[in-house]
């Protein structure tokens, strides 16, 4: 490795060749315009320039690490890479892809933020620590899943060991690819107070809907003695559009 990790960023570098082969794989078409978040030192990337980007742009949040893939890439203009802080940057342009080794303390944070952007892109290539993959692809509801799948459907491609990064994690990872439904479940004044309201049900796991809507007049036609877990997604969000939360 170029330069010191360093903690507070959650850095776990993917070292192992094949993985990163794999991953990019799953990429299936060329002149794409690609967002890659938190390249590192630019392995990951090596491959995604093999697939012959459209554009790729890189963020990467270390400035050291930024500082290397600038030299590294200097001579391709496709690249740009910048300095900044996902979570803070605006994403003001449409990609078609983006892809990434996800930190895993902002893990999701970032789904949600790339979730719900106006310009959301049409796939995504993102890897998780194995047990925040398992939430996301349950088929019951959770907090995280219940407004993500409001937008993507996601797909598990595969689980990555422990031993394929440095420094080495405590738990496996995996490999899931996001594609953008044809129509969101959610229009653009919606999505807020959906965020607010899924948080409050899922806040109270163990309650019932008719204990924890008992202040709104519900018409629709279900069993509210049941949890927000046992509800299909669609109904859920009946729901919340029939209360107006």
């Amino acid at each position: 490795m170029y330069v010191k990790l360093k903690k507070k960023y959650g850095q776990n570098f993917l070292i192992d060749e094949n993985i990163a082969n794999k991953i990019v794989d799953l990429i299936n078409f060329k002149k794409l315009k690609i967002l890659e978040i938190g390249p590192g030192d630019g392995r990951l990337t090596d491959k995604i320039i093999s697939k012959n980007p459209k554009k790729l742009e890189l963020i990467e949040i270390d400035k050291d690490l930024t500082k290397i893939l600038k030299e590294k890439f200097k001579n391709n203009k496709l690249i740009n890479v910048i300095n900044k802080n996902i979570l803070k940057h605006e994403i003001n342009d449409n990609y078609d892809l983006v892809i990434s080794n996800l930190p895993y303390n902002i893990s999701s944070q970032v789904l949600v933020k790339l979730s719900i952007m106006d310009n959301a892109p049409n796939e995504m290539i993102l890897m998780f620590q194995k047990e925040f993959a398992a939430k996301l692809l349950e088929n019951r509801l959770n907090s995280i899943n219940s407004i993500v799948k409001c937008f993507f459907k996601i797909q598990l491609k595969f689980h990555v060991s422990k031993n394929c990064y440095r420094p080495i994690p405590k738990i496996d990872s995996s490999v899931l690819k996001f594609e953008k439904l044809n129509k969101c479940l959610l229009k653009k004044n919606e999505i807020d107070n959906f965020i607010k309201f899924k948080r409050y049900l899922f806040s109270y796991k163990r309650k019932s809907l008719k204990n924890l809507l008992k202040k709104y007049e519900i018409n629709s036609n279900i069993n509210l003695d049941i949890r927000a877990e046992s509800l299909e997604l669609k109904m859920l969000i009946k729901i919340f559009k029939e209360i107006n939360f």
